[in-house]
């Protein structure tokens, strides 16, 4: 029987360490930023497995959603390698917010300033190097579709990554107690080795709220146990 597939527009906070990928790769005088330990509290925590290649391509000025997505969809049809990009906004500590293009599923970092040059030509500007970061824990914003396998009780599998899975939560939670809160859930040793931000999707004229979980090999079973434990302990974290 085919999974039914369920699309939603929403977004995600996560927060990973960034660091400044060299020059010479990229189109001169751009900026773009990579993250070193993506699920950071899965892969810190396990020391084991491949990491994906997650990349922030900085713009100089703001791109509303609609300019980045008409830009990705055009340039899938003519890059001739695969790629996924979405919308973001990375705060790195004692900076203002700044646009950015998340870029993920490039096979190598060749084609980095391929890509960069394709959005430029769709009109997109990007951001010049000033300074160099060095794993830099940063908080991260996505605006994004979701494409969903439900699994009943509000949880819900990704279609289009493995190893992703989440759960609603009663509302929203600010990002200091989440990291609490998701510190108290892994006190639960038989819980251990996952990563976890919060998410939210727009459906029926509302937001639901989110946790996202990633951990290899993530089943039903895993996905239940994490989400009692958060819920057991939500409102002692939300306020």
């Amino acid at each position: 029987m085919k999974t039914p597939k369920i699309e939603r527009f929403g977004g995600l906070l996560k927060e990973e360490p960034l660091s400044t990928i060299e020059d010479d790769i990229l189109l001169e005088d751009t900026c773009v930023l990579e993250s070193v330990s993506p699920f950071f509290g899965y892969y810190e925590e396990k020391g084991a497995g491949s990491k994906p290649l997650y990349l922030y391509l900085m713009l100089d000025d703001h791109h509303s959603v609609e300019e980045i997505l008409r830009s990705v969809n055009e340039i899938i049809k003519i890059a001739g390698f695969k790629f996924d990009a979405v919308h973001a906004e990375i705060t790195v500590p004692g900076f203002p917010p700044v646009s950015a293009i998340r870029v993920r599923d490039l096979a190598n970092y060749n084609q980095i300033a391929t890509l960069q040059d394709y959005f430029i030509k769709f009109g997109l500007h990007f951001k010049r190097r000033s300074r160099n970061l060095v794993k830099i824990k940063s908080l991260i914003r996505l605006e994004k579709f979701f494409f969903f396998e439900e699994l009943g009780e509000g949880m819900y599998f990704d279609l289009q990554q493995d190893h992703h899975g989440y759960f609603e939560i009663p509302k929203k939670i600010e990002w200091k107690a989440f990291c609490e809160l998701t510190k108290e859930v892994k006190f639960d040793t038989d819980l251990l080795f996952f990563d976890a931000c919060t998410a939210y999707y727009f459906v029926d004229n509302k937001l639901v709220d989110l946790v996202r979980i990633y951990k290899e090999h993530l089943d039903k079973a895993a996905l239940v146990a994490i989400r009692d434990r958060y819920l057991k302990l939500f409102s002692k974290y939300s306020g």
